[in-house]
């Protein structure tokens, strides 16, 4: 199931070659290579004596000739891994040569660390897996080739950075003043091992043995892109298709050559909305919203159905969202999934249809590895692509490459109505409306509040399959067993089954009634009780409204600190793109306010969320930036009123 090792090794062979500017044609042409960088590192030390170095000074070349084991191993044709071991080699010999601390080293280890682990993990996986599933050609050898060759070239600039401050710190050793390294020259070792790294890690793609998300960057793009054509092949032979190993060679070869070097440049072109859905929406919980899911499942896989475009259509924070994640998840699983596309208000990206479908397109490459080649051929026939057209765009980089595809594709458009311009939403409705009409294995899946834009443009549309009300709809006994299931399972630990059963009924089938609630009680922050926090929720005159829910959150914060709060909700409001923890602290700082950003998100978990590695604040729901942000909150002792002046936030964020 992988290319001959042979090939692989002569092509790996040639690229070392060149690389070092050795001949392996003969043991003695490589002897002869060695003696002259002999030389070259001879000179790097100022001697022009021919002599061996002393063993100092070759340790010190020994260790930046690891380039040369490539052409060993290669040549022995025994370890398929010997070009990643030889850079991981190389990469540790600069670590080696700035260990002494400076501080003006400390970004560059830093980075040169993080790009050893990377080829570290590449080699563990390489390992785990069989040698007869391995397949490794050109387009691997070649830019892992180069990445040695920088990796040897960036030693030897740190070694004569390192000559140069020992032989000043001799000529000085009397003076105060240490002499130190030109920061310039680290910025640019810097700039040159990531470019250099960057590269490697998307020229790299064609090899088929690792399972990273695309949210991991370049490499993981690509690489999944292989893997996933190789699983879906798999899935088909263990469906009990009978296939020789010729076939299966022949298959994996042509996976391999679906992508070039320019067709990946072109790739990477296209520009991708920030906003990752999943840092704040989740899947149902299992075991809940099944009558809805199998209304759509049904829907998606009807292949005789005239309704292209299943439409999900409810009030606010009713569990549009959640459901579309499930959809999304189950049919990337299935590998029907072309696209997704998640608006959100509080993204300016996420906002608009700027990036739609850009957007779409990545995803068309990374779901579906087989139409990259015509992705990648639209943007290298298009470069101002940006500048078309929505309708142009979408027939570029989605349509036409769809036309190449004989199975179903279904793409998922959440949160339609948090398109801000309405112009822009009737736009993308009538463009998708069109597009299903063309492409007739292609399905939409998209949800909305009621918006009479969408309305009017889907509403006479004979080609929609409408769910609309399903959700939250009392009259519907799963809409409130699903809700019980969801509380019991959050709460089974800090409150009775009867008040439990209150919180069901008060939550009146809103769903994001519920989900604040439960954070609220479940709070690790608060110094309340959970009984007294449950007093309030149900002391709400009306159920099922969010804005009182919303209401009791603030009132639980201490009213020393409302001024602190406004002015945050304010600024992150303002800011319309997420800001961090950090963030928020330097802004605080250069007004002179002494405030702990990450305290006050704590005591407001229940209405936001800080994602754990980027640490940037978001609300958890939209509801959350619509509501009128001028609240009272009566049940303070005193009256007092919160007020988000957004307007001076614009000039503070």
């Amino acid at each position: 199931m992988c290319l001959a090792h042979s090939r692989w090794l002569e092509v790996a062979s040639t690229d070392a070659v060149q690389i070092l500017e050795l001949s392996t044609s003969t043991m003695s042409t490589q002897k002869s290579a060695k003696d002259k960088k002999w030389h070259r590192f001879m000179n790097l030390f100022g001697s022009s004596s021919s002599h061996p170095p002393t063993s100092k000074k070759r340790q010190v070349y020994n260790t930046v000739n690891v380039g040369l084991d490539i052409v060993a191993n290669i040549a022995e044709g025994s370890d398929v891994l010997a070009p990643l071991k030889a850079a991981c080699r190389t990469t540790k010999s600069i670590l080696e040569a700035t260990e002494d601390n400076q501080e003006e080293w400390a970004e560059l280890t830093g980075r040169v660390k993080g790009y050893m682990s990377t080829v570290e993990e590449q080699i563990a996986l390489f390992e785990a897996y069989p040698p007869e599933d391995v397949a490794v050609n050109e387009a691997f050898s070649q830019p892992l080739a180069h990445y040695v060759k920088c990796l040897e070239d960036m030693h030897d600039k740190v070694i004569n950075l390192k000559e140069k401050r020992s032989l000043n710190k001799h000529a000085f050793s009397k003076a105060i003043i240490k002499v130190k390294i030109d920061a310039e020259e680290i910025l640019k070792l810097n700039r040159d091992i990531e470019d250099r790294h960057g590269q490697f890690m998307v020229r790299a793609s064609s090899v088929l043995i690792t399972s990273s998300l695309k949210t991991q960057g370049a490499l993981g793009l690509f690489t999944a892109l292989r893997v996933q054509s190789v699983e879906q092949n798999t899935k088909f032979i263990k469906a009990g298709v009978e296939a020789t190993k010729a076939n299966v060679e022949t298959v994996l070869a042509n996976v391999e050559t679906v992508l070039t070097d320019a067709d990946s440049a072109a790739i990477l072109q296209l520009p991708t909305v920030a906003f990752v859905a999943s840092s704040v929406h989740r899947a149902c919980l299992t075991g809940t919203r099944e009558a809805v899911l199998q209304s759509i499942w049904h829907w998606a896989s009807d292949v005789t159905s005239d309704k292209p475009i299943f439409w999900l259509c409810d009030i606010a924070g009713s569990g549009k969202s959640t459901v579309a994640m499930s959809a999304a998840a189950a049919w990337r699983n299935e590998g029907v999934l072309g696209g997704q596309f998640f608006f959100s208000l509080t993204s300016s990206e996420g906002s608009t249809i700027d990036k739609f479908c850009s957007t779409i397109a990545r995803d068309l490459v990374d779901y579906m590895p087989n139409l990259a080649p015509h992705v990648a051929g639209a943007v290298k026939r298009h470069p101002a692509f940006m500048r078309s057209s929505l309708q142009e765009q979408f027939r570029m980089l989605v349509i036409n490459p769809l036309h190449h595809l004989q199975g179903r594709v279904i793409l998922v458009i959440d949160a339609l109505d948090e398109c801000k311009s309405g112009s822009q939403r009737r736009e993308l409705v009538e463009m998708l409306s069109t597009a299903v009409k063309e492409v007739t294995n292609l399905k939409i899946f998209m949800t909305s509040r009621p918006d009479p834009v969408i309305q009017a443009v889907l509403g006479s549309l004979s080609i929609k399959s409408k769910l609309e009300d399903r959700l939250h709809d009392i009259h519907h006994r799963d809409n409130i067993d699903d809700i019980a299931t969801y509380i019991h399972k959050e709460l089974k630990d800090v409150l009775p089954e009867a008040k439990r059963l209150r919180l069901v009924e008060k939550a009146n089938g809103l769903f994001i009634w519920a989900s604040t609630a439960c954070r609220m009680l479940s709070s690790e922050t608060t110094l309340d009780l959970p009984e007294s926090i449950y007093d309030r929720l149900i002391s709400v005159d009306q159920t099922g409204e969010i804005d009182d829910v919303y209401k009791l959150v603030f009132e639980r914060i201490d009213p020393k600190s409302h001024t602190i709060m406004s002015s945050m909700l304010a600024l992150l409001l303002a800011a319309f793109e997420p800001l961090s923890t950090d963030d928020l602290d330097d802004i605080f700082k250069n007004l002179g306010l002494k405030w702990s950003s990450r305290a006050l998100v704590q005591n407001l978990g229940s209405v936001l969320s800080v994602d754990p590695s980027t640490h940037l604040v978001q609300f958890r729901h939209p509801t959350l930036v619509r509501i009128p942000w001028t609240v009272s909150l009566p049940q303070l002792p005193t009256t007092h009123t919160l007020h988000l002046d957004v307007t001076k936030a614009h000039g503070q964020a």
